[in-house]
């Protein structure tokens, strides 16, 4: 039979060397999603969102960072809460327009203008 959890019982995922586990574990794989990048396959589109969730679900640091992002790229930052299944989001966001961005990046200032 099981104990009702009660205000004063601590739960072992709430520890302090668990988070900083979690934490470790997911700057390990980002770290070896760099590494296994090179290599044919999709191992590096895998495991480098797995480690950058479990590091900001768990770093004070990460989610100071990310809701700085979030407040200046709000596009970006609904498709991650979406990735994430954070609770503000109320249906699946569209996709952000990365082609878009980089087209925006290297655009010509001198397309429409007459050879001299």
């Amino acid at each position: 039979m099981k104990k009702a959890p009660d205000s004063t019982t601590k739960n072992w995922r709430d520890s302090n060397a668990v988070r900083y586990g979690l934490i470790s574990l997911g700057w390990i794989l980002v770290i070896s999603a760099i590494i296994i990048g090179p290599l044919p396959g999709p191992g590096a589109l895998i495991v480098s969102p797995v480690g950058f969730a479990l590091i900001l679900k768990n770093s004070l640091w990460a989610k100071k960072r990310y809701s700085r992002f979030a407040k200046h790229y709000p596009q970006y930052g609904r498709w991650a809460d979406w990735a994430l299944r954070r609770k503000k989001v109320k249906n699946t966001p569209p996709f952000p327009d990365i082609l878009g961005d980089i087209m925006h990046m290297f655009r010509r200032d001198d397309m429409n203008q007459d050879m001299p």
